[in-house]
């Protein structure tokens, strides 16, 4: 009976084999030709984005490089005046340059285009007349055409960017030149496609070959055929696959459009080696599946007599196993394969069970230690906003006045303080070291120097306030005063301590920080000595410079933490800065403060777009 069940299962099991073969050898050739078609139209697409990104990452590792060099402190020295910065920038740029090996050279220009430091050590040369040059004062970023470089006659492309001071003035421009023979050696020359009659090359929007396999092709033209193709492409990042012809020879080409530059990577094969492996693979698929009918025929009897009913049996377990049913048994007991699927079953489930036992314990684990970390930093939130002055002193102080207080994270390292005396009131404005919680850590420490250190004897006087505060936030983190700062910390603040008396007027002293006052007609920068509150290096109070407003009913004044000025957004990328803050106080002179600095935080804010905020937002306004 079992041999007749078998038997008639075998038949149309068999008769399926075959027609089924017939029909596939039929399509074969198409289906075959589609799939292998398109993995190799997949693999020339990749080829040339991965040149592409070559191509891309060169540029953007030149934008990042110039981006830090333009804003090392040493080079702004240097392009301000200080010559003794010369050596330091000559070795930095030097050790940029031997480092990734892609540049010919890096340069520094001053705003007359002469050349005050490069990777050669030549200086004094004029440079005035460089398209790259004058792109950098209009403060752009360039990238330039391909040309042979006047100085090495190498291919090359210059890339420059424009250096910024304090203030966002443009005081120079910092200048590098990428190597392309180089860049072919390492990016170009080692792609194929295809085995050897595959090669890439990249070319400009015009047509000049920059970079290819064999170098005697660099400099030449491409085919006007292959030119039309790659002009279809239209946006950065694009891509296109073509048939074209150059020298009587058919390709197929792969091209990609770079992001930065009109540049296209460019990756082609020869149509003769591109269709080869589909015939081939063709003749092998008939012949195997030829093979495969009659070894299906000879061992199908065997296996449909033995594993039906284990099979059966096993594929109803994991159905069960997949509903979630862990707890459900398989009684199959073969010492075939397909007993070893069912033992392999059976411990895969036994080993789920553990794992889902365990994950739910680590879960559970991880859960609780994150509530408990997160319900710690908001009571540390609580705890710190509890340091903010009341309102009252502030209402006590100004006729007017808005705070807006975000940290970065939950808490963060800007703080303000306030105390009010007979005769006036102190306000203090502070931009600890960091954000966060070592900065939250920090504002309270701050805090307290303030209530020992501002009394009814020296309110009045913020130079001797300032000073004070230094030496005791020094004396607090063990800073010896005009001793070398630690290595390992270097922690105080940036801080305005104003005065304002009943009268109207104001005196103040401040370190990095700037104040803002504004009369209806115009805005007056004060601006903050260069002093790091905490770092001990004052060595009295006369060190400290005092600024005095006299009284004007018409005074606002505006004192925000560089957590505003240092933000980067907008369409360039650059810092927000100061400007927009003076402009949106003169124009709103009459509005309330509440208003005004509305208007500056949603300012703020649309400059911003979507990058993340770098550090916690601080502003105070007031009008006495």
């Amino acid at each position: 009976m079992l041999k007749t069940v078998h038997a008639k299962l075998l038949v149309p099991i068999l008769c399926a084999i075959i027609l089924s073969s017939l029909i596939t050898g039929i399509a074969e050739h198409q289906v075959i030709s589609s799939i292998i078609d398109e993995a190799f139209n997949e693999d020339g697409r990749r080829s040339a984005n991965r040149l592409r990104e070559s191509v891309d990452n060169t540029i953007s590792k030149a934008q990042t490089d110039l981006s830090a060099l333009s804003a090392a402190p040493s080079v702004k020295h240097l392009l301000q005046g200080n010559e003794a910065s010369g050596a330091l920038v000559e070795g930095y740029i030097t050790a940029l340059v031997n480092q990734y090996g892609i540049y010919n050279s890096m340069t520094i220009l001053n705003t007359d285009g002469i050349i005050v430091a490069s990777t050669s050590g030549s200086t004094g040369g004029d440079r005035s007349d460089r398209e790259y040059f004058q792109s950098g004062m209009k403060g752009e970023f360039h990238i330039s055409e391909v040309e042979k470089s006047r100085q090495t006659g190498r291919l090359a492309t210059f890339v420059s960017i424009p250096v910024h001071d304090a203030d966002n003035s443009i005081i120079g421009v910092a200048l590098a030149v990428i190597n392309l023979e180089e860049f072919n050696s390492r990016y170009v020359a080692p792609i194929s496609l295809l085995g050897n009659g595959g090669y890439a090359m990249i070319a400009t929007s015009n047509g000049t070959v920059i970079g290819h396999r064999d170098e005697k092709e660099v400099g030449g033209m491409m085919p006007d055929k292959t030119m039309r193709y790659l002009h279809l492409i239209k946006k950065d990042g694009e891509s296109a696959a073509f048939e074209t012809t150059k020298d009587g020879v058919e390709y197929m080409a792969f091209a990609e459009r770079s992001h930065y530059t009109d540049w296209y990577a460019i990756v082609v094969s020869p149509l003769s080696e591109f269709n080869a492996p589909t015939h081939y693979l063709t003749v092998f698929k008939s012949v195997l599946a030829v093979i495969l009918v009659l070894l299906q025929a000879a061992l199908i009897w065997f296996v449909v007599r033995g594993i039906t009913k284990a099979l059966s049996a096993t594929v109803r377990y994991s159905e069960e196993v997949a509903k979630g049913s862990l707890d459900a048994a398989l009684s199959v007991e073969r010492d075939d394969e397909v007993g070893v699927l069912a033992q392999s079953l059976r411990v895969m489930v036994r080993k789920l069970k553990g794992l889902i036992e365990f994950a739910e314990k680590k879960t559970a684990e991880v859960e609780e230690s994150a509530k408990t970390i997160h319900e710690s930093i908001v009571y540390a939130s609580k705890i710190q906003k509890n340091l903010l002055p009341v309102d009252s002193i502030l209402q006590n102080a100004f006729s007017d006045y808005s705070v807006i207080w975000k940290p970065r994270d939950i808490v963060g390292g800007d703080i303000y303080w306030a105390k009010n005396f007979d005769d006036g009131t102190v306000l203090c404005v502070c931009d600890c070291t960091g954000h966060g919680t070592p900065g939250a850590l920090l504002t309270m420490l701050v805090a307290s120097v303030f209530e020992s250190t501002i009394t009814e004897k020296n309110h009045t006087n913020t130079a001797q306030i300032l000073y004070m505060l230094d030496q005791k936030i020094a004396s607090a983190f063990h800073v010896k005063a005009g001793a070398e700062l630690s290595m390992d910390i270097n922690d105080g603040c940036d801080l305005a301590v104003l005065f304002i008396a009943k009268d109207g007027s104001v005196t103040m002293s401040a370190g990095n920080t700037n104040v803002f006052v504004c009369d209806g007609k115009e805005v007056i920068r004060l601006r903050g000595q260069q002093v790091f509150v905490g770092d001990g290096q004052l060595k009295s109070k006369d060190d400290v410079d005092t600024h005095r407003i006299p009284a004007n009913p018409a005074n606002k004044f505006y004192i925000a933490t560089d957590g505003l000025s240092d933000q980067v957004g907008g369409k360039s990328g650059k810092q927000f800065g100061f400007k927009t803050l003076e402009r949106i106080a003169l124009e709103n002179h009459s509005e309330k403060q509440a208003i005004i600095s509305a208007k500056i935080w949603n300012a703020f804010v649309e400059y911003q777009g979507k990058q993340p905020r770098r550090d916690d937002f601080q502003l105070v306004t007031f009008k006495p």
